[in-house]
């Protein structure tokens, strides 16, 4: 697991890196404007399908199919095949559902214009087959998860944001920004023939079906829980982009955005590395009947992530403004709209940390099949995150929005965690030693943000002289927590 995890880094880099080029790329073409604050605004809410599906349909999703594969694979077809059917009829009615909703929800809760609000509700509409696609693609992909095609799923990216690229600059002239729906639909159609070609070369070719059988009954019955507490947790981020729509100042939305961009560039590095390998690792061993060798495996990807993330998170930390003047800066996006991005993802990324280990416990209560918790903490969740917006929205603007978040996954992973620990065993001396790695990089963030301030350029000696120690942690954690030969 854990070879194969570090494996996939390098692959998963690159593949990250040009995905990322496409919101770089909606940055140079339109800036922070109005029109790039509508379609955020829509792009939140099939956002709220890729995290409905990402996680609560595949989490779901791994188990069973582990447990199929296991007892009798000859099934695996048709159950792939059926969900793929479902869960693309269930993602088309949401669809519907919230563009109808959109245009009243737009006119009473807004303080867009009202070409603003038709350009958004229009995008909604448009987006409505990357809802499927994405949602119905998910299955696909967690069966490649479950055969071991890590490679091909983390190189996924790559090819999919080739297509996203390619269609929008062609349409661009043509289409205007109504190209961005037209590009993203196209790129997602791409990766779902990718990942059906995966799972055809693993040997097994899924069959389309509406038969519900045991086993797809039993993960609608999982999906509740899990997908009730993980639509609360994805609301946050609509939650988020609706009081940022309420602020005066024109691109206020957009600006959240970027922000919000480079802030999952770590957690994104986290599923398409560690989590996808650990959580088909723990479900298979579940399904064979080695459960304290899944537990084991628990703690281990949990402290590995504690150890390896937290000098990364304080390099991002102390780098944020040159990260996002590299990121985004040109063309239409501008000095100022960098030093505001960077403001918001200050507040942002102090969270990110206990997120990650956040997302690593969900999926073991998911194996360890306490999925009321998933339910109960998605509504603490949203509940928090909404009152602390309406809190800290008044006297702290877009930086008031971004602490919120941070708040909120203190205390949510915190709960996770914590409630893991009458099954799973959580070491002292290893988890004080990830610890004091983690609490090293916090000491050089700190000192850095308190001394000489966070540096604005590339040439800024106190970005390099900072990366020093950073470095050292990274390598100290990674020498500690080398998986063995």
């Amino acid at each position: 697991m854990g070879r194969t995890s570090l494996l996939l880094v390098p692959v998963s880099l690159a593949s990250r890196g040009a995905a990322f080029l496409v919101p770089v790329a909606v940055a140079a073409w339109f800036g922070v404007s109005a029109v790039i604050d509508a379609w955020f605004w829509a792009l939140a809410f099939p956002t709220f399908t890729l995290v409905l599906a990402g996680t609560s349909l595949g989490t779901a999703a791994t188990p069973a199919m582990a447990e199929v594969r296991s007892t009798d694979p000859a099934r695996l077809p048709a159950f792939i095949g059926g969900l793929v059917i479902w869960s693309g009829l269930g993602a088309l009615a949401l669809g519907i559902v919230l563009c109808l909703a959109a245009p009243s929800y737009l006119r009473n809760f807004s303080e867009f214009s009202p070409e603003t609000q038709a350009l958004a509700a229009r995008f909604l509409w448009e987006l409505v087959p990357f809802a499927v696609l994405t949602t119905a693609g998910t299955v696909l992909r967690v069966g490649c998860e479950i055969h071991g095609r890590f490679f091909g799923v983390a190189a996924t990216p790559i090819i999919r944001a080739s297509a996203v690229l390619l269609v929008t600059w062609l349409l661009l002239p043509h289409l205007g920004a109504h190209a961005l729906a037209a590009g993203l639909v196209f790129g997602e159609a791409v990766q779902f023939v990718w990942w059906a070609a995966l799972l055809a070369r693993a040997g097994v070719l899924p069959r389309p079906t509406l038969h519900l059988d045991p086993t797809m009954r039993q993960v609608g019955r999982d999906l509740a829980p899990i997908l009730g507490g993980e639509v609360l947790v994805a609301m946050n981020i609509v939650v988020d982009v609706a009081f940022a729509g309420t602020l005066p100042q024109e691109g206020s939305v957009a600006t959240l955005e970027f922000a919000d961009r480079a802030r999952v560039i770590p957690q994104t590095l986290l599923h398409s590395t560690l989590a996808m390998v650990a959580f088909a690792a723990w479900s298979n061993l579940r399904a064979e009947g080695r459960i304290e060798e899944a537990r084991a495996a628990i703690d281990k990807s949990m402290r590995w992530t504690l150890a390896l993330a937290a000098p990364v998170l304080a390099g991002m930390f102390i780098g944020r403004y040159v990260l996002i003047g590299t990121l985004f800066e040109r063309g239409a996006f501008t000095a100022a709209d960098t030093a505001r991005t960077a403001s918001v993802l200050g507040y942002y990324l102090p969270g990110i940390l206990p997120n990650m280990l956040g997302i690593l416990a969900v999926r073991a209560h998911i194996v360890e099949r306490n999925l009321s918790l998933v339910f109960w903490l998605g509504v603490t969740s949203m509940t928090a995150n909404a009152i602390l917006d309406a809190l800290l929205i008044g006297p702290m603007g877009l930086n008031g929005l971004a602490l919120a978040t941070t708040l909120n996954m203190l205390i949510i992973p915190a709960a996770y965690v914590r409630a893991l620990s009458p099954a799973v065993r959580f070491p002292l001396r290893p988890w004080l030693q990830a610890g004091g790695l983690a609490a090293a990089a916090v000491l050089v963030a700190v000192a850095v943000e308190l001394g000489p301030g966070a540096p604005t350029s590339l040439l800024d000696a106190t970005l390099w002289l900072a990366a020093i120690p950073c470095f050292a942690i990274l390598g100290l954690a990674a020498r500690l927590n080398r998986p063995p030969r």
